[in-house]
């Protein structure tokens, strides 16, 4: 599987880290599928919130209000255009997922009101202007491997 994220979101994932800090940031990752596992990030959303230094909660109202809006936008064309996964940063540890991201990714895709055949978790970091970043799929009959990330 490849996950590409596109120019404007990389560029709003930047800003998003440095106004952050220290502070952990995240939140969801929207995009279009370009061919079978292949998967550009047209939206990332950045959570008005931000969590501490080393950890970051999911703001559900918020998620849920994000992606309704992009689902609105995309006409419901639900086989172009779907939600891809989270993202968080790291920026005081490794880009590696922890034992907390790794569950509850495997919670969010087990879940029975969970639809989709995959969910991406994209950790990033900045360190000094350069943009550090991994990417793992997790799927609901418990498959969990690192993916090609283009940023």
């Amino acid at each position: 599987m490849k996950i590409a994220l596109a120019p404007d979101q990389t560029h709003r994932l930047v800003a998003a880290l440095k106004q952050a800090g220290v502070k952990e940031i995240g939140g969801q990752l929207f995009g279009e599928q370009l061919a079978p596992s292949d998967f550009r990030v047209t939206e990332l959303t950045v959570q008005s919130r931000p969590g501490t230094f080393a950890r970051f909660i999911v703001d559900l109202l918020q998620a849920a209000r994000d992606a309704v809006r992009f689902f609105d936008r995309t006409e419901h064309r639900y086989t172009r255009y779907n939600y891809i996964g989270e993202w968080h940063s790291h920026p005081s540890f490794a880009v590696q997922p922890s034992g907390t991201d790794v569950a509850t990714m495997r919670d969010l895709v087990r879940d029975s009101q969970f639809v989709g055949y995959f969910a991406i978790l994209m950790i990033v970091r900045l360190d000094a202007e350069a943009l550090t970043a991994g990417a793992w799929l997790f799927d609901p009959q418990g498959a969990e491997r690192a993916v090609s990330l283009e940023v």
